[in-house]
């Protein structure tokens, strides 16, 4: 007998004897579960006699090892066995890495319906390069160098969805660089410490540069260093004005923009010692003096508008930080080190949001692609660079050639269009137990693109009510939230079955290579709407948002014209013709460049629209209006 489960706690199946026997299970019930519980699966037979069934049942509690079952979901493994005298356990972890104990309720909602999730089952399924590259670098890997009370851990935790107290080390003043600092709440990260370069003393600097060189040789991409953030926070007098200055402390003129400490490091740096290694300087908190410069304009007898003064108190800060911070450190340090000025206050997500991008950008060039994309699928404040894990993931290999069977001869659709979908919904990491891995989900998606085989895709430019851009559509969902929970319907969403064309065997045609480009970008841009949605609430999804983020797609300028391109695309292209094996690859990210939504833009619209109602509110997949 094999029972799989997401995880059980007290419930019930019956089965005859010969059922019994030859049981193989899925269970999926859903509930917070901590090491102290228990959990029991309950079995429940009858007694036979020949062909007889006694009265009576009887009963076999199978109690789960629950300490060991955390311990191997903590340890990022993807299923956890116990055997026992009939057969055994296997319990799935969801695929995007939550913990046991941080599962999603139901709220009493039906159970979506499992999908194979495109890993391999009895040599059937396609591997997911997802898996190939997370066996190479499961986690990201960083050093974040800083004094006591300059931010790290605040910083950490916005950026990487780690909870203050899970990192409240680093700002004790205390900090071993060799111990690996994870998180149950993130285990596609792994931190080392190090306090910053007191003047003077170049002790930690010799220790930061021997911790370097030592991981810089390990052999494997995991166990190397990927990146090392440097971060300052000081604040100084400034001789030309009576207002504080956020930045890296400058004395008097013609003095060293840099201590002793750090310059040795960034020499370090700059002479080649730490190979490639990514080294990025961070100046945090530049709210405060975004602040100060409002403060400033306030206080001054001119008369602004509220709206002015944050705009002429964010133009001077950026002003003020480059004459005094940004060029002389430029000019001392030179350009080859990057830097970047963020905050981890309400409103300046999308300083985080560049941090993360030079840091995935640096990282991808210099270390490695595997821990690029290790780096996007850790991080959880841009989804510019989901985006782009995503490409760097596709562009490996089952975005590519896609016209030429190269990936999938004799596999069906449905299986290559799984494999695609649990690559894409991999990068992500949405606290998710299993709805995105449905099969109601991809069934919808399925269902995005059945309209391609009509081969006469109507040009959008020709429709005057062809749609709402992205964000127009993005503030419907907003404004729908704000009222009644009423049920979101999708009219295309009729049933909960895959159309007859998933289950056929791939083959080189026009309709093949159409119905697999559109379903890429479809997911790609639904999955950045998803990400809007949940921002703010630690990445958790519901049915509810889903279906709001799908639709605010469906219904958006975007998906005809995407459709468009792809069909245009199709018909001028010989597809069987090998010489431009990756002009699909290549339209698929076209398509996903042009139509996707800055972040800046995405922040500053998600800062205005604030707590979104309703979040709590779950519903079932189908609706009927």
């Amino acid at each position: 007998m094999t029972s799989r489960w997401s995880f059980s706690h007290q419930c019930e199946y019956r089965h005859t004897r010969a059922e019994f026997e030859n049981m193989d299970e899925e269970i999926h019930y859903h509930r917070n579960v901590t090491g102290a519980q228990s959990i029991t699966l309950r079995l429940h037979f009858r007694r036979h006699v020949g062909i007889l069934v006694l009265p009576g049942t009887r009963e076999r509690d199978i109690r789960i090892d629950v300490p060991g079952l955390l311990r191997s979901q903590n340890n990022g493994e993807e299923e956890w066995r116990q055997n026992h005298s009939k057969g055994k356990i296997i319990v799935g972890f969801a695929i995007c890495g939550r913990r046991i104990e941080e599962a999603l309720e139901t709220n009493g909602q039906e159970p979506s319906t499992p999908a194979s999730d495109g890993r391999i089952h009895n040599g059937e399924q396609l591997q997911p390069t997802t898996d190939e590259i997370l066996d190479i670098c499961p986690r990201f890997r960083i050093l974040v160098i800083g004094k006591t009370g300059v931010g790290k851990s605040s910083l950490i935790n916005r950026i990487f969805g780690v909870e203050q107290a899970s990192v409240s080390h680093m700002d004790t003043g205390k900090a071993d660089i060799h111990t690996e600092f994870s998180s149950a709440q993130n285990n596609r990260l792994v931190l080392h410490d190090s306090l910053g370069f007191e003047p003077g003393n170049v002790d930690n600097v010799n220790i930061v540069h021997e911790f370097i060189e030592t991981r810089n040789k390990m052999s494997s991409v995991k166990d190397r260093l990927h990146a090392v953030w440097y971060i300052s926070l000081k604040y100084w007098l400034s001789h030309s004005r009576s207002d504080s200055r956020l930045c890296i402390a400058i004395p008097s003129a013609g003095g060293r923009i840099l201590e002793t400490g750090i310059e040795k490091f960034i020499n370090l740096k700059k002479s080649g010692k730490f190979g490639n290694l990514p080294v990025i300087a961070v100046f945090t908190k530049y709210d405060e003096l975004v602040d100060r410069e409002e403060l400033r304009i306030a206080k001054s007898k001119a008369e602004h508008s509220d709206a002015d003064v944050v705009r002429l108190a964010k133009e001077d800060a950026e002003m003020a930080l480059q004459e005094i911070c940004i060029r002389p450190f430029e000019d001392q340090v030179g350009v080859d080190i990057p830097h970047m000025t963020v905050s981890t206050s309400d409103g300046y997500k999308v300083t985080l949001a560049k941090l993360i991008e030079v840091t995935f950008d640096n990282v991808q060039k210099h270390v490695a692609p595997e821990a690029a994309i290790a780096s996007s699928i850790a991080q959880r404040v841009d989804p510019g660079v989901k985006i782009n894990g995503s490409i760097e993931v596709g562009r490996k290999k089952y975005w590519r050639s896609l016209a030429a069977s190269a990936n999938f001869p004799g596999k069906t659709l449905k299986q290559c269009l799984e494999v695609i979908h649990t690559d894409v919904i991999a990068v992500w990491r949405f606290n998710d137990p299993h709805l995105l891995n449905s099969q109601e989900f991809k069934v919808m998606m399925c269902q995005l693109v059945d309209s391609l085989a009509d081969h006469n895709t109507p040009d959008p430019a020709k429709n005057l009510s062809a749609g709402l851009t992205m964000l127009a559509a993005i503030a419907g969902i907003v404004s729908a939230l704000s009222g009644p929970s009423a049920p979101i319907v999708i009219p295309i969403f009729a049933s909960l079955i895959f159309a007859k064309w998933v289950s056929d065997v791939y083959r080189r045609s026009d309709d093949t290579l159409r119905r697999l480009m559109a379903y890429i970008v479809d997911l790609t841009l639904v999955m950045q709407n998803l990400f809007w949605l949940v921002s703010d609430s630690e990445l958790h999804v519901s049915r509810r948002f889903i279906k709001l983020a799908f639709k605010a797609y469906s219904e958006s300028k975007a998906k005809p014209h995407v459709h468009y391109d792809i069909d245009r695309h199709v018909k001028e292209a010989n597809i069987f013709v090998l010489v431009d094996r990756d002009s699909a690859l290549d339209k698929i990210i076209e398509l996903i460049d042009h139509h996707r939504i800055e972040s800046a833009e995405m922040f500053e619209l998600r800062y205005r629209v604030g707590t979104i109602e309703g979040a709590d509110v779950d519903e079932p997949w189908v609706s009927r209006g």
